[in-house]
């Protein structure tokens, strides 16, 4: 079996380092990573201080949904 995977990459207008103290204030975990990650089959990796790849098998648009109302975001590309 072949699992298909959406791909999303996205800006922040914020580093992610001040994004991940938001998520400790407000989401009851330590980073963006692990908040995004308690989604199954979602993974989120960082690749500058702005920018991260998020991937998910079946939760991105819930994933969308969340980043678009609580994140300030420079830029979002879907894959």
């Amino acid at each position: 079996m072949t699992a298909y995977y959406d791909t999303l990459i996205v800006t922040f207008s914020d580093p992610i380092r001040i994004l991940d103290m938001m998520c400790t204030d407000t989401c009851d975990v330590a980073t963006l990573k692990e908040w995004i990650e308690s989604y199954e089959s979602t993974r989120m990796t960082p690749i500058s201080e702005h920018t991260a790849v998020i991937t998910s098998e079946y939760n991105m648009v819930h994933v969308v949904e969340w980043l678009r109302k609580y994140t300030p975001i420079a830029e979002m590309k879907e894959y």
